[in-house]
């Protein structure tokens, strides 16, 4: 039987453990709330980009860009590259592995998406770093957007697709969006005018300009929601390890008030055992 010196240590280290998990808890809440806050303006502004996509395609259906093979598609999935967030990049995972073809092309953004597709031998060609904040966004963005581009440079392909996970009230969903070609079909509201639209600009220059837009906003938004996901994900692991930790301290402590007694109990019976208390006897 251990001693309780020993049961107040491993209380001690349970303590320790659970300070730690507070504070990842609250941290990942910050991040939750920045997130919430940037979102809804990002994808209003992704809408009015796409809204003049919409218009060019539609109106000067023989861009260049639009000839180029649709077939295969460039697949950028969202993961994560810090742990401790459940299931998280296991749901990615799943997901990029029923959709991809042979001909795709993967970029993989987070470090533990990457083991994720590797135990499921799924290929990728390029991969960075998730992002830990909302600061952290510009920076990978514009890294991950010169990589997109090169890509484009040298294959002809034009679909883009991207998969990711995104929080709606309280649950969590896989998403499989088609950034390009942009899907008219799918903002029927916002449809393009019948007119075709004047300007005194070259065509190409205004779509190429509008399709970097584009892809900066959507990469953007799909950044900020992966990051709100992992740690709306993280957040509920730590509430369940916060609740796994409580129980262990709860069990050690009355572990460590038995022990307690049966010492007591043993250092009185050694007292009466030895004698100290009789008189001798006269």
């Amino acid at each position: 039987m251990p001693y309780s010196e020993d049961v107040e240590k491993r209380i001690q280290s349970f303590d320790t453990i659970a300070d730690i998990i507070s504070a990842m808890k609250a941290y990942a809440g910050v991040t939750i709330r920045k997130t919430e806050q940037i979102v809804p303006n990002v994808r209003e502004y992704e809408k009015n980009v796409f809204s003049v996509l919409s218009d060019l395609i539609v109106n000067y259906p023989d861009l260049p860009l639009m000839k180029r093979n649709r077939e295969e598609r460039i697949i950028v999935a969202f993961g994560s590259s810090q742990g401790l967030c459940g299931a998280y990049n296991e749901k990615v995972a799943d997901a990029v592995d029923d959709m991809i073809r042979e001909k795709d092309v993967l970029f993989v953004i987070g470090r533990r998406l990457t083991l994720s597709l590797l135990l499921r031998r799924i290929a990728f060609e390029n991969y960075n770093d998730s992002v830990l904040s909302v600061s952290g966004i510009q920076a990978a963005l514009e890294k991950t957007i010169v990589q997109i581009m090169e890509i484009y440079r040298k294959k002809e392909v034009y679909n883009l697709t991207f998969t990711f996970t995104s929080v709606f009230g309280n649950k969590a969903q896989i998403v499989i969006e088609q950034i390009l070609p942009p899907d008219i079909d799918r903002m029927p509201a916002m449809g393009p005018d019948k007119r075709t639209p004047f300007t005194y600009l070259n065509t190409e220059d205004i779509f190429a300009k509008a399709l970097e837009e584009l892809l900066y906003i959507s990469f953007y938004r799909c950044y900020a929601e992966s990051l709100r996901s992992e740690n709306w994900y993280r957040l509920r692991s730590m509430e369940g390890a916060s609740e796994t930790v409580r129980k262990h301290i709860g069990e050690l402590s009355s572990l460590q008030k038995y022990i307690r007694q049966e010492e007591i109990t043993e250092e009185m019976l050694e007292i009466l055992g030895s004698g100290m208390f009789f008189r001798e006897s006269s």
